[in-house]
């Protein structure tokens, strides 16, 4: 028991960095494997005097590797930049277990930044909190939840590396880490698999597992944005995925359903309950919702003819309808796929109707 909280660091860092590298998340990766390797250290593993590095090695050579690794921009896991942080961690692996008892000192007086007159476990939190801090901005900027995983990753390692922290601290700090991001990938995978990319919303992968466990009364509403391959042509693929993440926005104002991207311009809304009879209403006011938005776009540039110049892209409003089709689950349509059904035929009423508008099943 007394030796699990000391291995807990490499196991639960090591545990992450396997999963990193089956999810391809290269930056992870490179992270991930500088923590399991210091918490390897702080254990002594591949040395004779167990631990008795550990501390000062994690302290040295740690902080700027992940200030590298997350520094870097996200490449293939053999690109050449990558490959040379790679080297860069083995040869501090081998300088910690193998480098002699007179070359030790200077390495340990030099690093992390010796002349700087704060102590190394200062200098080495600072660079590691510069590191989480640098994946937060870059959270914040794109929206990748990986980034604010790896933020706080990094910031738990960071209070590893404070001064005052003895073995058995930083070994659990470091441990904690590890425990945070196997979360973050677990939590990376599940967007993978149930949450779209674009539009934020679940998929159509989560609407079949919703559907499988609902009994009782609901209703299906598919959702089908007017005229968008024409809209894609006439302004170009940017301003359509604009175009939908807003059409996502104003369905997920719908808080009496549930909303769901379909598959290209098709969304879903899942009424539950008492709700379902009142769907064809509310889908309506969703409709009227959608059709008031007006959406800011870069209309494409035209197609130089002969004799003239190209027209730059400029700024539009562009307005959006969608159509709606409705089914009600009922004693004639007790299948989840036969209530989608419905809800398609439905739908292609309302499309050759003349579109914007909804149509109960």
């Amino acid at each position: 028991m007394a030796l699990w909280p000391a291995w807990a660091a490499p196991l639960l860092n090591g545990a992450g960095f396997l999963l990193a590298l089956g999810f391809r998340r290269n930056r992870a990766v490179l992270v991930l494997a500088v923590l399991t390797l210091a918490g390897l250290a702080l254990v002594g593993a591949g040395s004779p005097d167990a631990g008795a590095r550990g501390g000062d090695a994690a302290r040295m050579f740690a902080p700027w590797l992940l200030l590298a690794a997350v520094a870097l921009p996200e490449r293939g896991l053999l690109a050449r930049r990558n490959l040379a942080l790679l080297l860069l961690l083995a040869l501090a692996a081998w300088l910690t277990v193998g480098a002699s008892d007179r070359l030790w000192p200077g390495l340990r007086a030099a690093l992390p930044f010796g002349v700087l007159p704060w102590s190394a476990g200062a200098v080495a939190a600072g660079l590691t909190f510069a590191a989480s801090l640098l994946c937060l901005l870059r959270w914040v900027v794109n929206g990748v939840p990986m980034e604010a995983g790896l933020g706080i990753v990094l910031g738990l390692a960071g209070i590893a590396m404070l001064p005052g922290m003895d073995v058995h601290d930083t070994s659990r700090a470091l441990a904690l880490a590890g425990a945070c991001a196997l979360l973050a990938m677990l939590y990376s995978s599940y967007r993978m698999a149930f949450i779209d990319a674009l539009s934020g919303l679940p998929n159509r992968r989560a609407l079949d597992e919703t559907l499988a466990r609902l009994s009782g009364d609901y209703a299906v509403a598919m959702v089908d944005v007017d005229h968008f391959k024409q809209f894609n042509d006439n302004h170009g693929h940017d301003a359509g995925d604009r175009v939908l993440r807003a059409v996502a926005g104003e369905l997920r104002r719908e808080r009496r359903a549930r909303a769901f991207r379909y598959g290209g311009e098709e969304f879903c809304l899942l009424f539950a309950g008492a709700r379902s009879r009142d769907a064809v209403r509310m889908c309506d006011q969703t409709r009227r919702g959608v059709e008031q938005m007006r959406v800011r776009i870069r209309s494409a540039p035209a197609r130089r003819r002969a004799g003239q110049a190209i027209r730059r892209d400029e700024a539009v409003e562009a307005k959006v309808t969608v159509s709606i089709g409705v089914a009600v689950r009922d004693a004639q349509l007790r299948l989840a796929t036969e209530v989608i059904k419905a809800a398609d035929r439905a739908l292609y009423q309302a499309k050759s109707r003349g579109r914007n508008r909804v149509v109960g099943g």
